[in-house]
């Protein structure tokens, strides 16, 4: 039984979703949404000085992943975190979990039903970790972790020829070359471009 209500802050680069969701939530006496927040700059500043309850974070936020952002905006309080994103793959959600979030919710499911999933995330004392596998599957295309981390990295550092790219990574050039040339086949592709395009359809990098 919850006995007050549970104070939220919602977090999303869409300003219209962002007042639709409050006016859902604060429907329901047992919720109560103190705040909303536009851009993650102001989001981290409120956070390091205010308590609450419960964050509905968007992860795809203004062209960057606001799971790279978590310690900062955490401050090592203690509220508990809701993903958002459009992109509702398995890889996507391990990474929003193992960064600290405890729930994970498809940007497409029915605001109705955000009562339940808030009081279920506020109940839950631990965070559910997910089974780690050596190979990620999306799509029937199979990627290890680090296949993933450099196909990510071949879109952050864009502008970083292949020997500043494989120096970053802590690889050799050979090494990196090695693992485009296996990206290439397993997604179908040419080029450095139409890989890039690739992860970004499915939801592997965030832009």
């Amino acid at each position: 039984m919850i006995k007050h209500p549970i104070n939220i802050v919602i977090a999303d680069d869409n300003r219209f979703f962002c007042d639709a969701l409050k006016d859902s939530l604060n429907f329901h006496e047992e919720l109560n949404v103190i705040q909303t927040f536009n851009e993650l700059n102001n989001l981290i500043s409120f956070t390091s000085i205010n308590n609450f309850d419960v964050l509905i974070l968007d992860v795809n936020f203004n062209g960057k992943s606001s799971l790279d952002f978590l310690n900062e905006i955490k401050h090592n309080n203690n509220f508990k975190i809701i993903a958002l994103t459009t992109l509702n793959n398995n890889y996507i959600k391990e990474k929003a979990i193992k960064n600290g979030v405890h729930f994970f919710v498809g940007k497409d499911e029915n605001l109705e039903n955000f009562k339940d999933v808030i009081l279920n995330c506020y109940s839950t004392k631990k965070v559910k970790k997910n089974k780690t596998y050596f190979k990620i599957e999306i799509d029937n295309y199979k990627f290890t972790n680090r296949k993933l981390e450099i196909l990510q990295a071949l879109y952050q550092h864009s502008d970083k020829k292949e020997k500043e790219l494989s120096a970053i990574l802590n690889i050799t050039e050979s090494s990196l070359k090695s693992h485009k040339r296996e990206l290439f086949e397993i997604t179908l592709t040419k080029s450095t471009p139409e890989l890039i395009k690739f992860g970004i359809q499915k939801g592997l990098i965030i832009t």
